[in-house]
């Protein structure tokens, strides 16, 4: 199955987030008659008319009081009209009404110390007399404009008398005013270290120009994104972080870039940490919870949702979306149930509430591997406002996914590919700069049939060699180069995503299934062992479904011989590779089957595995049976010649009943279909030698005539081959198997056991035949002919099993499987004496052991039978790489007949007892 990992935008709104520098600007432009206000304040004031300046300054104050430069210019114009005491007094009205501005501050404090050195008080100290005209010069120019004699003058008056924070201020409200805001970042660390006594006021404005100094960076991985570069995106979001860590939109911003990508562990760790400084942040408690599915951790995701949900300050709004969002990572675990509860309380005539009660009634099995193509990330709106960026989370058919788009992903998420195609294709068409469009088409388009797949490798292809170091692409071509049955070139492309540097580091699972798919099983195990390795020393982070479905390969692929054993009582399911299956003991009777296989690696690629086999198969015991006849019948006359009597039956058991095989099978991948051939050989004496009659009334009559003309009581027909004999035997097989292996993650599950096969065996050997006399008790006297020529038989059968039920674990490699079980079996078969000649003894028969006899009377019979069965398998040889190899299977049925002419073939007890190693 082809994974996609499609670098998908994530924002409806990205260009309206990309506008960031307006939500940290320290407050909103000046617009309209405010702005012509102040426009003609600043150009008075350049102009040294003070008056015009303050009465214009008053005049835009009155529409935007809370401008800081507004109030600060009202400030300097009382100044330079020698009204200290009203500057004074301006600046401490606006503090009061809550206009926070360093530089209002520092006026408050440059205009109390000046009075202060001629009122009587304590004298200035005679670095603050230095400092002081170097401060006064300093606030003259920034008044002026000039900021870099501002900067200058202030720093030396500072650094002569460091106990004035305010001269501290004023020379980072110059650097400030220049945009040096990394500058002015350094002077205000330098002012803390020298000793300014106003550390707060100098952190806080330190933390102002962080979050300036930030915009810049988060600007550049805005557009990095935009230009489908989130590896470039990333080391930008961080710096973001890094120099405004309470800024939630570039919290936000970070763990977007990471998920794109393909960091989604580093995205979670990221959520994380921006969760430490504040955990009530529905949206990043969101978006971790959307990590944490995408990752196949459904529980932890779960925690999340409903901690969101739970916050009782949301409105309706915001608890739909949480609670939609939450329903697609239901969807994508397969979680039905919790689906439809969590969609209880929404309204029905919403239609994305309505697409999701389709999706719940659509929903079939979950992707193996979630990607941003079939689990795409909520939509983030953002919005500027005064106290910052805002954003919410939305679902991902929310906003600008709307249309062909929206129906693309649902259609993609209930696996119906071609309607994702036409969807897919039609939103690229309306608008083919979109590049979510164009990636999606593309995904769609890789799920699609040979023709379709071979167009999205092209899209791929060309989008690599415009970026050729863009991992995400690497890999979904990869993926699809492995659907497509192109492994080589997709552990190529594995391969060179793991050379960029930016794919995840699982990779290395991928590309050892790209080596097992060439038929590299060996190095494929070894790269699976270097990931548990890595998992161990914490370098891969590998999930427990992960590690468990890595060992479990590492078992599949390292396997190169294994040996199955099977006791079966009544014939039921004789051996795991079920070669005649169809027959089976009227009886009660004990076989045993023992194979030895071999997989030669060379031949185990992406299309199937070959094995190489050799079984011998014998009864061990027969307990005999007696059955009643329906009364013998003259075959010449039809006439009943008595009423019929019973009769007593056993069987050959130990070495003279074995049968020998070496054969070929070849199982098909991901079909469920097995193909074998195998070369049978008859090695007891009693396989190769009996008895054997007239199948048709016509040759019975014959012998009966012959019989009575030479006064003989009765005939026998015996057979003997030679030690070489044997035969063919091909067959073929479906197998349908859902919850037959060992689970650690449930005590108990559902289990679906079935198999059909249908064989063919042909023998074909030199055979001498004896015809004896027979004395009134049917025991054989004189031989009175023989004859050469061949036995020829020929079988077909079709076997079929259902076992269905639930698996329950008892101790963690104890598994009972009680269950209902139906089985049929249809059975066809001719054996004839061919070729006879040559024939010596009585006359009265030579002429009749000449040519061809048939020896079947019923050429073909079926039966069914359906009952109760109990199974308990013992699982072990399980190591750090590997999971359980081998197991110890018995199992018991009680089958009542149900149809059929041979009805003892299908009821009864069956038991099996099986060792596979």
């Amino acid at each position: 199955m082809i994974s996609a990992r499609p670098a998908v935008v994530l924002f409806g709104a990205l260009l309206s987030c990309a506008s960031l520098p307006a939500a940290y600007a320290a407050e909103a432009p000046l617009e309209g008659v405010a702005w012509e206000q102040a426009d003609q304040a600043y150009r008075s004031y350049q102009l040294g008319r003070y008056s015009d300046a303050l009465r214009q300054v008053d005049g835009a104050l009155k529409l935007r009081p809370e401008v800081a430069r507004l109030n600060l210019l009202k400030v300097y114009t009382l100044q330079k009209l020698g009204r200290r005491n009203e500057a004074r007094q301006a600046a401490q009205s606006a503090l009061k009404r809550g206009v926070r501005d360093p530089g209002l501050q520092a006026a408050v404090t440059n205009l109390q110390s000046a009075p202060a050195a001629s009122s009587g008080g304590p004298a200035p100290s005679r670095a603050y007399q230095l400092g002081f005209p170097l401060a006064t010069k300093a606030y003259a120019a920034y008044n002026a404009g000039d900021m870099p004699a501002a900067e200058r003058d202030a720093e030396r008056a500072f650094r002569t008398d460091p106990t004035q924070g305010a001269w501290a201020l004023l020379w980072l409200d110059s650097l400030e005013a220049q945009q040096r805001w990394p500058d002015a970042a350094a002077a205000a660390d330098t002012a803390v270290k020298l000793g300014a006594p106003n550390t707060s006021d100098l952190q806080a404005r330190k933390q102002t120009l962080n979050r300036r100094m930030a915009v810049r960076p988060a600007e550049q991985a805005y557009q990095a994104l935009i230009a489908n570069r989130p590896g470039d995106a990333v080391p930008l979001a961080r710096e973001a972080v890094r120099l405004a860590p309470d800024i939630a939109s570039h919290r936000l911003l970070l763990v977007t870039v990471l998920l794109l990508d393909n960091q989604p562990a580093a995205a979670e760790q990221a959520a994380n940490e921006a969760l430490q400084d504040d955990d009530e942040s529905t949206v990043l408690i969101v978006m971790r919870g959307y990590l944490r599915q995408y990752q196949g951790n459904a529980q932890a995701a779960n925690a999340d949702f409903d901690s969101a949900l739970a916050q009782d300050w949301l409105d309706e709004d915001q608890l739909r979306n949480v609670r939609l969002i939450a329903i697609d990572a239901a969807l994508a675990a397969g979680d039905k149930a919790r689906a439809s509860a969590l969609l209880a309380p929404l309204d029905g005539a919403d239609e994305a509430v309505a697409r999701r009660q389709q999706a719940i009634a659509d929903l079939r099995n979950p992707a193996a591997t979630l990607n941003l193509a079939n689990y795409p990330a909520p939509r983030q709106s953002c919005v500027d406002t005064p106290y910052g960026t805002q954003c919410e989370l939305l679902p991902a058919d929310a906003g600008g996914a709307a249309g062909p788009a929206t129906e693309a992903y649902a259609a993609y998420a209930r696996q119906d590919y071609q309607e994702a195609i036409r969807q897919a294709r039609k939103a690229s068409e309306q608008d083919p700069d979109n590049l979510e469009f164009q990636r999606l088409l593309t995904t769609a388009l890789a799920a699609g049939d040979a023709s379709q797949a071979a167009e999205a490798e092209q899209r791929l292809s060309d989008a690599i060699a415009r970026t050729p170091s863009d991992a995400e692409l690497l890999m979904q071509r990869g993926y699809l180069r492995m659907r497509t049955k192109q492994p080589e070139r997709a552990r190529e492309d594995f391969r060179a995503a793991a050379d960029t540097g930016k794919a995840p580091k699982t990779i290395i699972l991928d590309e050892a299934y790209a080596l097992s798919a060439m038929g590299e099983k060996p190095a494929a195990v070894e790269k699976l062992k270097q990931a548990i390795d890595m998992d161990d020393a914490g370098k891969l982070d590998l999930d427990a479904q992960q590690r468990q479905n890595t060992r479990s390969a590492i078992t599949g692929f390292d396997r190169e011989w294994g040996a199955t054993v099977t006791l079966s009582y009544r014939g039921a399911r004789p051996t795991t590779t079920i070669a005649n299956a169809g027959q089976s003991s009227a009886g009660d009777s004990v076989f045993s089957t023992a194979e030895l296989y071999w997989r030669p690696s060379q031949f185990n690629d992406q299309n199937g595995v070959l094995e190489v086999y050799g079984r011998l198969s014998n009864t061990l015991w027969d307990e005999g049976g007696s059955f009643r006849s329906s009364g013998a019948v003259d075959p010449c006359t039809k006439q009943a010649l008595d009423a019929g009597s019973v009769s007593d039956s056993q069987s050959v058991t130990g070495w003279p009943s074995t049968v020998g095989a070496l054969g070929v099978r070849y199982v098909l991948s991901d079909t469920g279909f097995t193909f074998g051939l195998e070369r049978r050989f008859l090695l007891g004496s009693a396989t190769r030698e009996g008895t054997a009659n007239p199948g048709n009334s016509t040759d019975r009559c014959d012998f009966q005539r012959s019989t009575q003309r030479t006064g003989l009581n009765g005939s026998l027909m015996r057979y003997k081959l030679k030690d070489s004999a044997g035969g063919w035997l091909a067959y073929a097989t479906y197998g349908f198997y859902r919850g037959t292996e060992l689970r650690f993650d449930e005590p108990s599950w559902w289990t679906v056991d079935a198999y059909t096969q249908l064989g063919y065996s042909i023998e074909d050997n030199p055979a001498k035949w004896t015809l004896y006399a027979t004395d009134a008790q049917g025991s054989r006297t004189d031989e009175v002919a023989q004859a050469d020529g061949n036995l020829k038989r020929e079988q077909v059968f079709l076997s079929n099993e259902i076992r269905m039920g639930r698996s329950i674990k008892l101790l963690p490699d104890l598994v009972l499987f009680p269950h209902v079980v139906g089985a049929a079996d249809w059975l066809w078969q001719q054996d004839t004496a061919t070729g006879l000649h040559g024939a010596t003894g009585n006359s009265n028969f030579t002429n009749l052991m000449d040519g061809q006899i048939s020896l079947t009377r019923d050429q073909s019979s079926w039966a069914m039978g359906v009952g109760p069965g109990i199974a308990l398998r013992y699982w072990f040889r399980e190591d750090h790489y590997h999971t359980p190899r081998s197991y110890l299977d018995w199992t018991a049925q009680y089958r009542f007949a149900v149809g059929g002419g041979a009805s003892e073939r299908a009821e009864g007890l069956f038991m099996n007892l099986t060792l596979s190693y």
